[in-house]
């Protein structure tokens, strides 16, 4: 259950006093998963978890007028080590630091976290919210920022999101120009890199954007139509939504992800994965490949029985979008059963063909893998 705080601060300037209304809340997940190809030597069995196990503090302060002040910040972690989410690679508040102004006018945020498509997409196309083994590949290959932590979020940026107008929302991103990472290897610039005694600063190509347009019919229907293109020239278009008959709730995404060019990738420093859910790729930067696209097309569904939901959802692209690219494709299923409003187990198998890769990573070239898991959730 979530408990809020209520915070009492003087204004010293002025004598005067405001109230902020702190919520501190967040999600523990935890289970077993099997994955029958892996790294030579590693084990089958790993004990981990399939959401992103989190803490939040959500701040809101009435201004007066229909004003409010609000903040953001979500910690990310490991419930198995303890440890920062991603062995520490990842920001400590990898989910969300943001700050923001909510009013007639919508709602304005400053600060880092999910993207105007990004945010949305994922509960939206996909039964799973893009969780779990089985979680579908709604934006196979696609970073938004191709730095530590990137899937999805972008830092330094500026939000809007509009209030709604007879069910359609609006909402868009931008974040500036960013240096990147200096060249580890060379001693000086050159025309395409960031040496290590660098003079002259290399920044990505291009700014950062994001738009998006929701309309949603009460709980029955969302759909949704996105475009974001990162620093690096890449871009995704995509369409997704759901329907809710009651007996089924029906999902389904169909997106284009195209890569930037060779000139806009030149000096950057690809830290971030290369999509959410793992399309196969190998390597950090194998994602859309330079002057790629990818095509990829996902549906599911949930059906509910009582406290027991069962979920399947499919999806097919090709590969990293290179030339000659054979169709990938990923098939899972899942039972989910609530044991409160706050806590459930649930198990899933997921089944991912890959016919792209080639090389010497048995877990990853072209081969088929089946995956199971086993966990419990409860937010708080």
């Amino acid at each position: 259950m979530k408990k809020t705080l209520v915070a009492v601060a003087a204004l010293v300037a002025t004598g005067a006093f405001a109230q902020s209304t702190v919520t501190i809340g967040g999600l523990v997940d935890v289970g077993v998963k099997n994955v029958n190809k892996v790294a030579p030597g590693a084990s089958t069995t790993s004990i981990g978890s399939g959401n992103n196990n989190r803490i939040i503090f959500s701040v809101t302060e009435d201004l007066g007028g229909g004003l409010k002040a609000l903040a953001n910040a979500q910690m990310r972690f490991d419930p198995t080590t303890g440890t920062a989410e991603g062995n520490g690679a990842r920001p400590l508040f990898q989910g969300e630091t943001r700050l923001g102004l909510n009013g007639g006018f919508g709602t304005t945020w400053l600060g880092r976290g999910l993207t105007a498509l990004q945010a949305p997409n994922g509960s939206n196309s996909d039964p799973w919210g893009v969780t779990t083994v089985a979680g579908s590949v709604y934006a196979a290959g696609f970073a938004t920022d191709y730095a530590a932590g990137g899937e999805g979020r972008i830092d330094q940026a500026l939000w809007y999101v509009s209030p709604s107008l007879s069910g359609l929302t609006l909402s868009a991103t931008y974040s500036p120009k960013k240096l990147a990472a200096a060249g580890s290897a060379a001693t000086a610039d050159t025309a395409t890199a960031q040496g290590a005694n660098a003079v002259t600063a290399i920044t990505t190509a291009r700014v950062s954007t994001s738009l998006n347009a929701l309309y949603a019919v009460g709980t029955m229907l969302n759909a949704g139509v996105g475009y974001e293109r990162n620093r690096v020239g890449d871009s995704i278009t995509q369409f997704y939504g759901n329907y809710d008959l009651t007996a089924v709730k029906l999902f389904a995404s169909y997106a284009t992800i195209r890569g930037g060019s060779a000139d806009d990738r030149a000096g950057v420093t690809f830290a971030a994965a290369a999509a959410a859910v793992n399309s196969g790729a190998k390597g950090a930067s194998n994602g859309v490949a330079a002057n790629g696209a990818i095509k990829n097309v996902t549906f599911g569904a949930t059906v509910p029985m009582g406290k027991t939901s069962l979920r399947a959802g499919y999806s097919v692209w090709n590969g990293n979008g290179s030339a000659n690219q054979e169709v990938d494709s990923k098939l899972g299923l899942g039972v989910k059963y609530d044991l409160s409003n706050r806590t459930y187990v649930y198990t899933d198998m997921a089944n991912q063909s890959r016919k792209n890769n080639t090389g010497a990573t048995p877990n990853t070239d072209n081969t088929k893998s089946t995956s199971l898991d086993l966990g419990v959730s409860h937010t708080f």
